[in-house]
């Protein structure tokens, strides 16, 4: 029974690591990327749409009704070639140490890039000239904001990211007698023209998902003592009186991201090309400050800057309409991960020197 169990597993093994499934992981590859590039050209899915369809997703409808896998449902496929091809075509002698590491360092590079998805956060700090910030916000993720006075005259913020939301579910309200409700959480909200900013909860309805995740807009359909009540995102918040005479105000903005430092836009500089109003080249002047004392960086478009797993990328800038305060765009990237692929990459050359050592049996 053993060997008939080891046969079949040796079998299933064998036919998992063909050197026929890692080609067809890689055509698909190179197909999902020339897909992906030519659907971001597209106005209505945009850049964020395709990477959200085609690069961050385990599987994706074509034409709407046949199931193909993403980069992601890939990824899986292909690690699991190799961990089998390792197994059944790699074998124990100091000959074969080389296609070890490289294949190790394969791993690396394809976990790097799965975790950088999964734990990585993409969000957007904008700042006007002499404005300061430690937080940034998402463009895609959605928070219901809870704010309540707080100590010298400032106001105290409990945050409920919208995805972990679910109906029937209390939300304590800090010193209000009574909590609220959670009656419907949409996605992506409908709502007719003449509902305006403050619909009924009747008149919110799930839309369909937008293409670029980003023109998603969600609402909240909240019950209290006083009746239901509509938050749409980024609209009016929502007073509720406290038992102290206060006012607690709910709004549904997009969510914010605590950072690790605290940033100032000194100045904002950009320069054009000769007889144009395109931009050459713009960059930011930052103080910088992470507990430390503050220090002044340049964020150029080639030129980002980085603490710790957090990297801040000169993105773009806007106009001010009344001639005032430049402001600048900064992108910034959470990746935990981010040093992995330098990592696989140091392995990998690693494990082709040793494969392709002078004197050593070649395979």
């Amino acid at each position: 029974m053993s060997g008939w169990r080891a046969s079949r597993a040796g079998r299933v093994l064998r036919a998992a690591g063909a050197p026929h499934v890692t080609i067809a992981c890689l055509l698909w590859f190179a197909v999902l990327t020339v897909w992906g590039t030519l659907v971001q050209a597209d106005p209505v899915h945009g850049l964020h749409g395709a990477v959200q369809r085609f690069f961050h997703s385990w599987f994706f409808l074509a034409g709407g009704a046949v199931p193909l896998p993403g980069v992601q449902g890939t990824s899986v496929v292909f690690l699991a070639n190799l961990f089998a091809s390792m197994l059944t075509r790699f074998g124990a002698s100091p000959r074969w140490l080389g296609l070890w590491i490289v294949h190790g360092g394969l791993v690396v590079l394809f976990l790097g890039g799965i975790l950088s998805r999964r734990f990585g956060r993409e969000t957007t700090l904008v700042l006007a000239e002499g404005e300061s910030a430690s937080m940034s916000v998402s463009e895609t993720q959605w928070e219901l904001a809870v704010m309540t006075p707080g100590a010298a005259g400032g106001r105290d913020v409990r945050a409920h990211d919208l995805r972990a939301l679910r109906p029937g579910q209390s939300l304590a309200i800090p010193g209000a007698a009574e909590s609220v409700e959670v009656v419907r959480v949409v996605r992506a909200a409908s709502v007719p023209p003449e509902a305006g900013e403050t619909p009924a909860p009747e008149q919110v309805t799930e839309a369909r998902p937008a293409g670029d995740p980003r023109r998603a807009r969600p609402a909240v359909v909240l019950r209290a003592a006083g009746g239901s009540s509509v938050l749409l995102g980024e609209g009016p918040a929502v007073g509720m009186g406290l038992g102290g005479g206060g006012e607690a105000h709910l709004h549904v903005r997009r969510a914010r991201l605590p950072l690790p430092v605290t940033m100032r836009l000194l100045d904002f500089e950009r320069k054009f090309h000769p007889n144009s109003s395109i931009p050459r080249s713009f960059s930011s002047r930052v103080e910088v400050d992470a507990g430390g004392g503050p220090r002044e960086v340049t964020i150029s478009m080639n030129r980002p800057y980085r603490h710790g797993a957090f990297t801040f990328f000169q993105s773009s800038y806007m106009d001010n309409p009344h001639g005032g305060a430049e402001v600048s765009v900064l992108a910034v990237s959470e990746n935990h991960a981010r040093l992995l692929p330098y990592a696989a990459t140091l392995i990998m050359f690693a494990g082709m020197v040793v494969h392709y050592l002078p004197g050593r049996r070649r395979t």
